[in-house]
């Protein structure tokens, strides 16, 4: 048993690393608890950290292996996660704008499952989570002594991941309760500029891969 400490505090690390960088999936969280609420976000955040367990999951058990094809790809998938970045924000920003009632909260089971796709399919197409995980559960996987220290590994950063985005989604939530519908929407609609800034810097970055190749 201690020596899944390691495995741990190691796949701890490892998920509050690939989660707590402010990058566009943050803001939309973010944004997701102010405008929809709680339950909303908190699907959004279970989107994105279902998809780190996974990716977390799949580079653990193949080591290295897929590090070179993935990074061969990286330009495309980055440029396909930009494009969709700056769609949702454009949409967002639309939305918010031709009805002022959008900013209320959204509650109920279809919005957060639709809510849990949207975030769970952005996520999966950022190829830099999966060669992050790679390169750390590839280490893991070689210097652990335990056959259960991938799966802590595995299940230490899933947990940390979505505590994280819950954070996000729960800050969000508890800062759109504090203001009233109009302050919401204004707030929505600079998420949204955000996002689709944030969207334009992940398309740049595809096209430069691509471009350097």
């Amino acid at each position: 048993m201690d020596g899944l400490w390691v495995p741990a505090v190691a796949g701890t690390l490892a998920g509050l690393g690939v989660a707590m960088p402010l990058g566009a999936i943050g803001a939309l969280l973010l944004r997701e608890g102010i405008v929809n609420g709680f339950r909303v976000g908190a699907a959004a955040a279970a989107g994105v950290a279902t998809v780190d367990l996974l990716y977390c999951a799949v580079a653990t058990a193949t080591g290295a292996l897929l590090a070179s094809a993935i990074e061969g790809f990286r330009g495309p998938f980055l440029i396909a996660s930009g494009v969709l970045v700056v769609a949702i924000g454009i949409l967002q920003l639309l939305r918010i704008r031709r009805d002022p009632g959008s900013a209320a909260p959204e509650v109920g089971r279809i919005s957060a499952l639709r809510a849990f796709g949207r975030f769970f399919g952005l996520t999966a197409i950022n190829p830099m989570t999966l060669i992050y995980f790679i390169a750390l559960g590839g280490a893991v996987t070689a210097r652990s002594t335990s056959v259960a220290g991938p799966v802590v590994f595995v299940a230490a950063a899933g947990i940390a991941s979505f505590a994280w985005q819950l954070l996000l989604a729960g800050a969000g939530a508890a800062f759109g309760h504090l203001i009233g519908p109009r302050a919401t929407r204004i707030i929505g609609i600079a998420a949204s500029i955000v996002v689709i800034g944030l969207g334009a810097v992940v398309l740049t970055e595809g096209v430069g891969a691509l471009a350097t190749r």
